[in-house]
């Protein structure tokens, strides 16, 4: 484009060089601002994740400390009842010692009782043999007296008989030997 004045000229002249030479410089600048904005966004982009990665070790710690509190709360209540259950246990076992000792002294007590009890029946049972002993041979000797008192009388009778026969058979002049 031809200069339309002389004056006028110059200050075009003048301009387009400052904008050949203000151009790579306005590249550069247009350049680092746009840097200067990626940079920023990918500050923001790294502030935010810095942020989300903040917020996510807190949830875990938070998410960790309720499991290891309910963790606490199970392990505590599972203590509890594991206690209660020894306790328990330790209660029967103490009753079922109680019982078990009370039941051996019965035993004990009924064992001597039936010792007692068979040495007071083998008493009475000995007792009982003398008396049996006692009366059997009272009996029995009443018994042979009875019949030594019977022997002696059928002798008597016998002999009574046998005279009497004696005499009849010699009042018929029999002799009583020879028969």
């Amino acid at each position: 484009m031809p200069p339309k004045s002389k004056g006028r000229g110059k200050k075009a002249v003048k301009q387009q060089q400052k904008r050949d030479i203000a151009g790579p410089w306005r590249d550069r600048a247009w350049r680092a601002k746009a840097d200067n904005e990626g940079l920023k966004k990918r500050l923001w982009d790294l502030e935010k994740a810095l942020e989300q990665a903040r917020e996510d070790k807190r949830d875990i710690h938070e998410e960790m400390t309720r499991q290891y509190q309910e963790l606490q709360k199970q392990t505590a209540a599972h203590s509890q009842r594991l206690e209660a259950k020894v306790k328990s246990l330790q209660e029967q076992l103490a009753t079922r010692l109680r019982e078990s000792q009370q039941t051996q002294e019965m035993a004990t007590q009924a064992l001597a009782e039936r010792d007692r009890t068979i040495a007071q029946l083998q008493g009475r049972l000995g007792a009982m043999e003398k008396e049996y002993e006692k009366t059997l041979h009272g009996s029995l000797d009443l018994v042979l007296a009875k019949m030594a008192e019977a022997s002696r009388r059928w002798e008597e009778v016998a002999t009574t008989i046998a005279v009497e026969h004696k005499e009849r058979l010699q009042e018929f002049g029999l002799n009583p030997l020879e028969i």
